[in-house]
């Protein structure tokens, strides 16, 4: 979760359905907006990245936001060392009703590169790829602007078997996590997020076997001026019917709103189970356009 003074915003990992080639014009038009209104002062900017706490705000009605970025993964074990590129991740989120928004996601692209010890001497594997996109939507049952304090949501996700065998999945596989927030003072953010996701791979002899995870996230955001903003988080997934051992992470980052509707971000961290990349780094860009 993030935060910025004005305005406030949490963030994710999570991805969508446009290119960086998209972007160019994304913000050609958000800025084209902010210019045909004028003195308009628009809802705060809320995004579900950089981080992986999925904020418990809705997009506002009649906008469509867009978050896109990168992410570079780096893991050694065991004589075997691994490096990950994933771009462009990006979501598309479309706010249909004041506590209700559509989502498109995809985590992008993967090229990938993996380091064995192996008889002849070292040897490399490289491999690119394609993963699912996911459909969703958020719904909003508590809020901070009827004067509550704490903000929920609930927010669903559906994979679409639509990327590559290696990366994807052959059907469709769905996740919940109820999102919550709660300000503990004017600067500073305390984030939530409790849910399960399921992951569906081929068997070798014929048909699929679907493998259940829990997920959690908990993420202190911090407003360091109007436009800069912090963050802390430790997230994860511990094991239901996967038998995978468990992966923590720790994370922090940095946001800078560069207009109302505007906003960068980077994130870093380390791994803090053997299931977990050893190191990560992100950043990526968000932009709200007025519909």
């Amino acid at each position: 979760m993030r935060r910025s003074q004005a305005p406030r915003s949490t963030g994710t990992l999570r991805s969508g359905l446009v290119g960086v080639g998209c972007l160019h014009l994304l913000l050609g038009c958000a800025g084209a907006g902010a210019f045909a209104q004028g003195a308009e002062t628009p809802a705060g900017l809320v995004t579900d990245r950089p981080d992986q706490t999925e904020s418990a705000v809705t997009v506002p009605d009649g906008s469509l936001q867009v978050e896109v970025g990168v992410q570079l993964e780096r893991d050694q074990a065991s004589g075997r060392s691994s490096v990950r590129f994933e771009a462009p991740g990006t979501l598309l989120r479309w706010g249909l009703s004041e506590r209700f928004e559509l989502r498109l996601a995809w985590p992008g692209a993967i090229w990938s590169e993996i380091t064995s010890n192996a008889a002849g001497g070292r040897r490399r594997d490289r491999s690119r790829g394609v993963t699912d996109p996911e459909v969703g939507a958020k719904l909003g049952w508590l809020a901070r602007g009827n004067g509550d304090r704490l903000d929920l949501a609930l927010l669903g996700h559906l994979t679409l078997p639509a990327g590559d065998d290696e990366l994807g999945s052959p059907r469709a596989d769905p996740s919940l996590r109820i999102c919550a927030s709660l300000p503990v003072n004017d600067r500073v953010d305390l984030g939530l997020n409790l849910g399960w996701e399921t992951a569906s791979t081929a068997r070798p002899s014929g048909g699929q076997t679907t493998a259940t995870r829990w997920i959690y996230t908990v993420a202190a955001g911090f407003d360091l001026s109007p436009r800069w903003g912090a963050f802390v988080e430790l997230f994860g997934d511990l094991p239901a019917s996967d038998p995978t051992p468990a992966a923590h992470s720790l994370d922090a980052g940095l946001t800078l709103l560069l207009s109302p509707r505007l906003q960068l971000d980077l994130v870093a961290g380390r791994g803090r189970s053997r299931a977990a990349p050893d190191r990560f780094v992100g950043l990526g860009i968000s932009v709200r356009i007025p519909l």
